[in-house]
């Protein structure tokens, strides 16, 4: 989990809060882009496919408790 970076660390936790991706590239201030690669390292680094397993398996590392 060290891999990620900080914006990386940031997106998790806003697409965990369940914003969109219009929401977090507003947010912060990152293109489109740069957001689909953060959230596709995201997906690989946690070993899961899609978006709604990501709550489960941030608390199965021990990220969130």
């Amino acid at each position: 989990m060290s891999d990620l970076t900080q914006l990386e660390k940031d997106i998790m936790q806003l697409l965990i809060e369940g914003h969109n991706a219009r929401e977090i590239t507003d947010w912060l201030a990152i293109d489109y882009i740069q957001y689909k690669k953060s959230k596709n390292k995201i997906l690989k680094e946690l070993k899961i496919t899609r978006i709604t397993q990501i709550l489960p398996a941030a608390i199965n590392l021990g990220l969130f408790k």
